[in-house]
């Protein structure tokens, strides 16, 4: 299964050049309407990027997960049009936008990596739009594997409501959708995580060969 946000793990050669940093859970890391000064390398953590509509509600777009890079779209002094937050404490790199754009006149690998991150994330939003059309399960199937399959973890420190955000599902149909799989042992449910006891059933429904 393609994952939904294909992660880049070339960058370590790179880390040095960068600003190490930490975040604690909740902390923002850079905020929808600010200007862009670089982009950051996600080292440990999650972190969540969503953008504020024009209604005034917050939309998940996607995770971000360790080995991703966050604020491509904005490191040429642009402005953000997403808010990061770290969902866990989380351990980023910084690369101003003056000294990456010399890094990557000087060294090309850096800047083939940087511009497959933009196409990732074009990739990304792109699957954003489309999966709209797909049915329910197959959307949260396929969310919760995608963080499961890179983050090699069973608990996902994300609520029914980030499902919800994240997919476009209502909340009643994603917490219809989570009591059927709690009630077959697919998931658990945690406080503000979600336990994956069975992927491979997780996996037909993201593949769409369950009955």
């Amino acid at each position: 299964m393609k994952l939904l946000f294909a992660s880049n793990s070339n960058w370590e050669e790179f880390l040095p050049y960068g600003n190490r940093q930490f975040y604690k859970k909740g902390s923002i890391i850079h905020r929808q309407g600010e200007v862009g000064e670089g982009f950051y390398y996600l080292e440990k953590g999650l972190v969540k990027i969503t953008t504020t509509t024009a209604s005034g509600s917050d939309s998940l777009l996607r995770i971000a997960l360790p080995s991703q890079l966050l604020g491509v779209q904005a490191m040429d002094q642009l402005v953000h049009y997403t808010t990061a937050v770290a969902n866990k404490n989380s351990v980023l790199y910084f690369f101003p936008y003056e000294m990456a754009k010399e890094l990557m006149f000087q060294k090309p690998a850096m800047n083939e990596l940087f511009l497959q991150s933009v196409i990732d994330e074009m990739y990304t939003l792109a699957l954003k739009i489309n999966d709209y059309r797909l049915p329910a399960e197959q959307k949260v199937a396929m969310l919760l594997l995608n963080i499961y399959e890179e983050f090699h973890q069973h608990d996902i420190p994300l609520t029914q409501k980030d499902v919800a955000n994240s997919t476009g599902l209502t909340r009643i149909t994603v917490y219809k959708i989570f009591k059927e799989w709690k009630e077959k042992g697919y998931i658990a449910t945690i406080g503000k995580s979600i336990s994956i006891i069975n992927p491979s059933i997780l996996q037909h429904y993201a593949q769409r060969i369950y009955k």
